[in-house]
């Protein structure tokens, strides 16, 4: 009689079956991952360049409300990249208002102080449209700020608008 032995393990065809296997497995999982993450940083850049564009209308907004009149010398109205300066009054000190693009960022500058960036490094202000309202009453400026960002390699651009009147201009 004869004694048949087992084997245990797998054998080489098995082995490459099952990576093989695994390696469809791992594609499929990544491929997967790669999809969420692609529509994870589009829903979170466009909530960023909102809040972005949000921010800056309302600092920008809340100085003309502020402010008295406007300096002609350093104000450039209807321009792709305006200026405006304003003259305002805060607790009997006169104030001096700038905002500019520099580096396709906005800045803000108070009285000839520091220069404070308004907008982040990751997106550009491409334009800043200015323009003057003038009744006989009051002087209102409206604006256009558009925000350019890159999306998945390519420049999107969304603009956000506001208008306000200098209520000590009346």
């Amino acid at each position: 009689m004869s004694t048949i032995t087992k084997q245990r393990g797998f054998t080489l065809l098995e082995t490459l079956v099952y990576a093989g296997g695994l390696v469809l497995l791992l594609v499929a999982m990544l491929t997967l991952l790669a999809a969420t993450y692609d529509w994870y940083r589009t829903a979170t850049v466009g909530s960023h360049v909102d809040s972005v564009g949000i921010t800056v209308s309302d600092h920008i907004v809340k100085s003309i409300r502020s402010g008295q009149s406007v300096n002609a010398a350093g104000t450039a109205f209807g321009t792709t990249l305006g200026s405006l300066s304003l003259s305002a009054q805060a607790n009997s000190v006169q104030l001096t208002k700038q905002y500019t693009i520099s580096n396709g960022r906005l800045t803000y500058q108070e009285n000839s102080g520091t220069i404070q960036y308004l907008t982040p490094s990751d997106v550009t202000i491409s334009r800043f449209y200015l323009t003057n309202i003038s009744t006989p009453i009051s002087t209102a400026i409206h604006f256009d700020i558009d925000i350019t960002f890159n999306l998945k390699g390519v420049n999107q651009t969304r603009t956000y608008s506001g208008a306000a009147i200098m209520r000590n201009s009346y």
